[in-house]
């Protein structure tokens, strides 16, 4: 009886470990409607120099030098220089699942980025998983700016209305689950950067199984 439970937890764990998923499946088997100029077979050829230890820069469909700089078990990192960029993170769920969280940012020429939550078989996921991912543009000045104390209320609404369109950049940290968000702000003077940053504000996110969590 204990040799067959052994066997049985044994059986469990293992297949457990099959399932898991790494972030190289999750590359090859990703959809080519996510990045249309990156088959398959492009995807591949940047394994292949990953594989090598190389610089992994492999020309799209665009004829666009585009570049898989960083690869982990669960986090990778692919951009066209000056143009855009798609991170990729394997965050895994309390039940033992495992959702991928991407991030697509365009730069236009400021960063905005798209968040989008998939399942391993890449089916979108219906779920912000706590992310302030579909705010109103008064609802996201409010939740990244803050007004320093000596700041009368003049100065700081007239800083908030320079940071027009409003747009959010998010990035993913390649060696935790965690995602940063925050305020991508338009073409201003050096000057006028200055003086907003003094209001703007990141957030930070991480992952705890279930949701992502301010911290």
């Amino acid at each position: 009886m204990k040799r067959f439970l052994i066997l049985l937890v044994s059986c469990v764990l293992t297949s457990f470990v099959q399932a898991q998923v790494s972030m190289r499946d999750v590359w090859l088997s990703m959809p080519d409607s996510i990045l249309p100029y990156l088959n398959r077979s492009l995807r591949m050829e940047h394994l292949d120099f990953v594989n090598m230890h190389v610089k992994s820069e492999v020309k799209n469909l665009l004829h666009e030098n585009g570049v898989l700089d960083t690869l982990t078990n669960d986090f990778a990192s692919y951009y066209l220089p000056q143009s855009s960029s798609l991170e990729l993170k394997l965050l895994t769920a309390a039940d033992s699942s495992q959702v991928i969280c991407m991030v697509k940012t365009v730069m236009a020429p400021e960063a905005e980025s798209e968040v989008k939550f998939f399942n391993t078989s890449w089916q979108p996921l219906a779920d912000d998983y706590g992310l302030p991912l579909h705010l109103s543009e008064g609802e996201i000045l409010k939740q990244f700016t803050h007004q320093p104390a000596d700041m009368t209320n003049d100065r700081f609404d007239e800083l908030c209305k320079m940071i027009d369109p409003v747009m959010l950049s998010a990035s993913l940290s390649a060696s935790s689950p965690v995602i940063t968000l925050c305020l991508s702000t338009p073409v201003l003077t050096k000057q006028e950067l200055d003086e907003v940053s003094v209001i703007a504000k990141q957030i930070s996110f991480k992952w705890d199984g279930i949701r992502f969590k301010e911290y």
